[in-house]
């Protein structure tokens, strides 16, 4: 199983740091930095195979304690905004309060503004990354008794204090503070990545552990027990599996694509009644596979495209059946067929995992795709039998 793990700013124009790890291998598959959230479009085909993680920056969250009795009811849940309104800076009905473990009579508390949390979300839907779990950045360093935990990204330095306390800011002021609070009580300073300025520390009171770049120690340090902010109301819900509804939308789109295509060719050239009638079935045979919801039509043709309209207007991929359309005569000419189907709007291309009886079969596709104007590329091609399997990339 693959993880993605993405750091996001406090607004949409702060650098995003991400890295990808393979739990299976147990190594990095890509790491790197966006200029900002708007980019983070480019990591969704990493996202689609990969379980998300996202860091909220510490700064933009209350982490803190709040005591309670053991038979606390659910009303006294309902009181902590209250709770804390001295030590939150604004209306406190304008900030969620996401709640962590009980140690004893003390509740742990996260507060963080709702325009914040509705920004991260928003950012990574519009991104088309599905993500369930978002932790304060401070929160995923590692935590020992006696000891202030730092990592350094950028010009940003992220401390973890206490079990339940963190700080994140720039370093040329943040790290002083960390230092002088360290000394007080008397901590050691454990560093994860270089940090800016450590030279002025006394020597004696910092530990180095450089085994792992930033963000991995961080991921690897996330678990079950971690706060996740997207709960209750944010909570992230899948609608069914992404992966399975693009390849239902797209295999039924290429089922309407060759089947209308058939159906017109035979329509010209044969009139007769029983030839309709099984064309007319073959029709509502592939209508019901391509769109299962339908419902009840008198015509076909009307129905069809009143249901492609419907697809369009809720974001499918409708661009695939002009392709698909202009393919149909090479797919029928080569024999090659499509197993998996998957197109990229943004870059009108049609991505392909195609089987077919021979290598001659597919060369034979690939011309006389390229014939029309498109633009092929073709991957690794594959024995299976008696059969071969390629991926072949079809541009407009």
């Amino acid at each position: 199983m693959q993880r993605l793990i993405l750091r996001l700013g406090a607004d949409m124009h702060a650098p995003v740091h991400w890295l990808v790890y393979s739990e299976q291998a147990a190594e990095i598959i890509a790491s790197g930095e966006l200029a900002n959230a708007l980019e983070l479009a480019s990591l969704q085909d990493r996202a689609d195979s990969a379980e998300v993680i996202a860091l909220a920056p510490s700064s933009d969250v209350l982490l803190t304690y709040v005591n309670l009795p053991s038979n606390a009811s659910r009303k006294a849940l309902g009181a902590i905004p209250f709770m804390l309104e001295e030590d939150i800076c604004g209306d406190i009905s304008q900030h969620f309060f996401a709640l962590g473990e009980r140690d004893g009579d003390l509740q742990q508390v996260a507060a963080v503004a709702i325009e914040k949390l509705q920004l991260w979300q928003q950012a990574l839907k519009d991104a088309g990354i599905f993500c369930q779990t978002m932790v304060p950045d401070a929160l995923a360093l590692p935590y020992n008794d006696n000891t202030v935990s730092l990592v350094q990204l950028e010009n940003t330095i992220i401390a973890r204090t206490d079990r339940w306390q963190g700080l994140a800011g720039e370093g040329n002021w943040l790290l002083s503070v960390i230092t002088q609070t360290a000394s007080k009580d008397e901590k050691a300073i454990t560093c994860f990545s270089d940090i800016d300025g450590l030279d002025d520390i006394n020597p004696e009171q910092v530990i180095s552990d450089y085994t792992d770049l930033p963000l991995l120690m961080m991921l690897k340090n996330i678990d079950a027990k971690s706060l996740n902010l997207f709960q209750d109301r944010f909570a992230v819900k899948r609608e069914g599996n992404p992966h399975w509804q693009k390849w239902k939308i797209a295999a039924g789109l290429a089922v309407i694509a060759l089947t209308v295509n058939i159906v017109a060719q035979t329509l010209e050239l044969n009139d007769i009644k029983s030839q309709r009638q099984q064309i007319n079935q073959q029709i509502t045979a592939a209508i019901s596979q391509g769109f299962p919801d339908i419902g009840q039509y008198r015509q076909a043709r009307q129905a069809v495209e009143r249901e492609m309209r419907r697809l369009e207007q809720a974001g499918g991929n409708i661009g695939m059946l002009a392709i698909l359309s202009q393919l149909s005569d090479a797919f029928a000419s080569s024999g090659v067929t499509p197993q998996t189907l998957r197109y990229d709007a943004s870059r009108t291309e049609l991505r392909m995992q195609s089987v077919a009886n021979n290598f001659e079969s597919l060369e034979r596709f690939r011309r006389d795709v390229q014939s029309l104007g498109f633009a092929v590329d073709q991957g690794a091609i594959n024995n299976q039998g008696d059969q071969v399997v390629g991926v072949i990339v079809v541009k407009g």
